[in-house]
């Protein structure tokens, strides 16, 4: 296998950030008058969320149910909100002085936080309360704090009741929040005290799927490098002789623990450059945990951002086994630290089932990525115009507003670029060659083998079988119309603003994107996963496809850092003022944009939850529209067109931190190398001069560490970093402020340090159980956590002295334990095994695992046919055991661990090909034993063993 290429030397992360230390203004004016009083209580409007509304309401939880991690979110007061939008319009305006001159967290604070005396005063009424303060954010405008269920409701008067949906137990306020009348005021939300998490969506096909370019059929896939030819770009020309072009970055957020080795076996069997990955546990989140179909959508965003963007720098931001944390969260961290100049998300949920409290705190904190710089870019969804189909009647949402048109959160606010989907033209991606496609004459040749651009219409693979499956796209019916998305053929009247703003490739099979990914929520009807780790065809000698604007939002993503990179700039920030100004010329839409004319992002007559026909979509037609917005792009004739960011003409930067190591025990005292570059290495170069500024999770250690010249083009300063106490992630950054002649930077990079793997140990319980052939039964197991563990379990099921042969199938659900806890298990025998398993239920996290196992008939040593899957906004998800994967500086392509148990409660996915098989002797026993392991730290384990009797 081919070793993938270092772009950069080993423990070196480079970035192009920004450094402004202008506007910090007069420090925020305190809004609390004094000690927080008790005399009159508001309501905290629109906090409480639609989707416990809807769920079947199971009673309140415990009272002594600790709740860690709540957060109050702080609003800016209506001056600072006036101020934030002048400077947000300004650092949009080529003609401004203030024109991309980004703020800092810290600058960002100083101006937009809240007042000191309102933050103590606060801290102050929440211990009264009984509750401990954990932290008081950076960015001052949020405190997060910890306490019991019983102290949740005496301060802020609402009840938390468990909600079953389905087949999960979930905690949230069973009512509208209220507060003290003071501290309402200046209120946005209450965050954590729920655990409804956002889902990325996986279908999976059991026909066969060739949409791969392979020699033998010259059928298609895609791949980064077919991306690059179809979007025109070309990195290797963007690189002007003299001009490095470095220091572009992206985040990606997740709310699971990946492997790193599928992404690294990707990127090497696709030839792609190497890539530079940092992982970051968001603080406070718990331990590492891997979480079922959250898995496979991080490692898919990764690689295709990564692909994208061949010499920029990976972050990827996750939250661990707290439930009340999501990958909403991981958002607020990549923003609260500006962690990177571009952020993708591939997760969303519908405008509707989100409290309005939620949405408006979203939004601000949106604003403050726009005013660092960062330019943030989401999913639109895949279920076309009705983002709410995908959530069943067993949540609460009714048939009518499944049907009804809606759209998804966060690509539907006005600080977010959402990004929606297309596919081929029909005809374009027929097998063998043809003007679009290459022929194949050698294996290599796979990994790029599209000549041009094709002819692009609405992604819509929707079907009566699969269900909606569709570029997400329409209106808010929350935000308001921006200024901006005004001036451009095709936008409808109207008040709230419209999505999609661009579109790319998604599609499953016309053709599909290739990937490899060790999720079982992934896996083939064989139970085999892409991994990868057999080459790109895996062991069942097929290669996985996959769609879903999941694709196409890291794509675009990466083609934003691209752009970042190639104009030296220190970030873009919100850049839809500048597509639509950009489509606002005809000449210029026409040369930037494919604007896509045909096709519709209705749902398929006879789909599950599709509307009335003409009801439930919108057309593509010239122009925008809300199935494809502008269309996608012509990157180098949009590189040409862009506004440059530079205006100064200052020499670019780049910061290199040497010496620097991903994991450190605490109190390690590391000494580690800056050196800042320029990037103009022409004759009579200057080095850049003066000092920078080390701060360690967003608190400013040293703000003027001198630079020594080292030579014509790099200065270099000493900086030892000491490893905090505290476990988990930690992130240094390095701000250079520039000087006369260079421009300022930002290198931003996490250290592990400690452990943040599960600890202790767990038992498990279980009882004998009958089953009749070709039905189903289920039975509880109890586990038991000791010594303090806290984690997620990955299972497995075997059988053994069987008294006859049949075939069976499991569901478990795999909730995250920190107590005990009943999982209930579901078998199946025979033909029970070809319609779905009852979704597990009883428990706060209830995740389905399901995995075929067939006596004396192995899985692997057989050519099936290949999958195709759907990777989008909901879950359906199984997990796997793996071992803790070797956390390196570059992704490496490494063997990974065998997976036990796969498929997806009711996503069709499948092990194997069940059938009913009539017992020989009448009734079989059998010895099954099941076995839990955590999810990454696979030295816990526990089985127990029970008798399963097949009558």
């Amino acid at each position: 296998m081919k070793r993938i290429r270092r772009a950069v030397p080993p423990f070196v992360l480079t970035a192009l950030f920004s450094f402004s230390l202008f506007g910090f203004g007069q420090s925020p004016q305190p809004r609390l008058k004094g000690v927080i009083s008790e005399t009159s209580r508001a309501t905290l409007t629109g906090s409480l969320s639609p989707r416990a509304l809807r769920a079947q309401d199971m009673g309140a939880v415990s009272p002594e149910m600790t709740v860690p991690g709540m957060t109050l979110v702080f609003k800016r007061s209506a001056a600072q909100e006036n101020e934030l939008q002048e400077l947000l319009t300004a650092q949009q305006n080529p003609a401004s002085p203030l024109y991309h001159q980004w703020l800092t967290p810290e600058t960002f604070a100083a101006r937009f936080g809240i007042a000191d005396e309102d933050i103590a005063a606060t801290e102050t009424w929440l211990q009264s309360r009984g509750f401990h303060i954990d932290s008081t954010a950076a960015g001052r405008d949020r405190i997060t704090f910890s306490g019991s269920a019983s102290q949740v409701k005496a301060a802020f008067g609402s009840e938390l009741h468990y909600y079953q949906t389905e087949g999960e137990m979930h905690f949230a306020p069973q009512s509208d929040l209220t507060l003290p009348t003071e501290l309402a005021s200046m209120t946005a939300a209450v965050l954590h005290l729920s655990n409804f998490r956002p889902k990325p969506n996986i279908k999976a096909r059991t026909s066969a799927q060739p949409n791969y370019t392979t020699l033998v059929t010259q059928t298609h896939y895609l791949g980064p490098k077919d991306v690059f030819t179809m979007y025109d770009v070309n990195p290797n020309s963007l690189e002007p002789p003299g001009v490095e072009v470095s220091g572009s970055s992206v985040a990606v957020v997740g709310q699971s623990y990946i492997d790193t080795a599928p992404v690294g076996q990707f990127l090497g069997f696709l030839e792609l450059a190497s890539t530079t990955l940092n992982v970051v546990l968001v603080p406070g989140s718990g331990v590492e945990a891997v979480s079922p179909g959250d898995e496979g959508e991080s490692q898919i965003d990764l690689e295709y951002a990564s692909g994208i963007d061949r010499n920029g720098i990976i972050f990827f931001v996750y939250v661990g086994d707290n439930q009340n944390y999501d990958v909403f969260d991981a958002l607020a961290f990549a923003i609260k630290q500006n962690i990177a100049r571009v952020v993708s998300i591939s997760y969303g949920t519908c405008e509707s089932l989100m409290s309005a409290t939620d949405l408006d705190q979203g939004n601000a904190l949106f604003e403050q990525a726009a005013a660092q710089g960062q330019t943030l870019v989401a999913a639109a969804g895949d279920a076309g115009s009705t983002a709410c189909a995908f959530y069943p009647s067993s949540t609460g949402v009714t048939p009518a507003q499944q049907q009804a048109l809606s759209v998804n959160y966060p690509a539907d606010s006005p600080y977010v670029t959402a990004v929606g989907g297309t596919q081929m033209a029909p005809g374009t991606f027929a097998a063998g060659s043809s003007p679009y496609w290459a022929t194949v004459t050698g294996s290599l040749d796979t990994v790029n083998s599209l000549l041009s651009y094709v002819p692009e219409v609405v992604w819509n693979e929707g079907s009566a079988s699969i269900g909606i499956a569709a570029g997400g796209g329409g209106a808010s019916a929350h935000f308001s119309r921006p200024a901006w998305q005004n001036g451009v053929p095709g936008i409808s009247s109207g008040n709230y603003r419209l999505l999609p703003d661009v579109a790319f490739q998604s599609s499953i099979e016309s053709p599909g994107f290739i990937i490899c990914s060790d999720d079982p929520a992934l896996a083939n009807k064989d139970g085999l996963t892409p991994n990868c780790s057999d080459g790109l065809e895996g062991a069942n000698n097929q290669i996985t496809t996959a769609g879903g604007t999941s694709f196409a939002a890291p794509i675009f993503a990466g083609l934003v850092a691209t752009l970042n990179g190639f104009g030296q700039t220190p970030g873009q920030g919100n850049i839809n003022p500048i597509l639509y100004n950009l489509a606002s010329n005809p000449t210029t839409y026409a040369a930037v944009f494919h604007d896509i004319v045909s096709g519709t992002n209705a749902c398929f007559p006879g789909a599950a939850n599709c509307g009335a026909p003409g009801q439930s979509g919108y057309p593509a037609t010239p122009g925008y529209d809300e199935a494809t917005g502008l269309g996608s792009v012509d990157f180098d004739k949009m590189l040409t067109a862009w506004p440059p960011s530079n205006t100064t003409k200052l020499n670019g930067t780049i910061i290199l931190i040497l010496g620097s190591p991903y994991t450190a025990s605490p109190g390690d005292s590391i000494p580690l190398q800056i050196a800042v570059d320029s990037f103009d290495s022409a004759s009579g170069a200057t080095p850049p001069t003066g000092t920078v500024a080390v701060s360690v999770d967003g608190a400013v250690v040293n703000s003027s560490l001198p630079l020594t010249v080292t030579n014509t083009a790099q200065s270099m300063a000493n900086y030892t970093f000491i490893a905090p106490a505290t476990a988990g992630s930690h992130l240094i950054t390095v701000r250079y402020p520039g000087d006369a002649t260079h421009s300022p930077s930002t290198v931003t990079y996490s250290v592990l340090v400690g452990n943040v793997q599960a600890t202790g140990s767990f038992t498990l319980a279980s009882s004998s159980m009958t089953v009749a052939n070709g039905g189903s039964g289920s039975t509880q197991i109890t586990v038991t956590p000791t010594g303090g563990y806290n984690g997620r379990i990955a299972w497995s099921l075997s059988a053994s002295n069987s008294t006859g042969t049949f075939s069976f199938c499991y569901e478990i659900g795999s909730p995250v334990v920190s107590g005990t806890n009943i999982a209930n298990l579901t078998i199946g025998i025979g033909s029970a095994c070809n319609s779905a398993l009852p979704a597990a239920r009883g428990s706060i996290r209830s995740l389905g695992t399901r995995a075929l196992l067939k006596e004396q008939s192995p899985l692997h040593g057989h050519k099936k046919p290949g999958i195709s899957v759907l990777a989008g906004l909901l879950l359906c998800g199984s997990l796997a055991t793996r071992r803790r994967a070797t956390r390196p500086l570059l992704i490496l392509a490494i063997t990974v661990l065998s997976v036990v148990g796969a498929g997806l409660t009711g996503c069709g996915g499948r092990s194997g090909n069940p059938s009913s098989i009539t017992p020989n002797t009448p009734p079989i026993t059998a010895t099954l034993t099941l076995k839990g392991t955590d999810s990454v730290n696979t030295a816990i384990t526990a089985s127990t063993t029970f008798t399963l009797t097949v009558n």
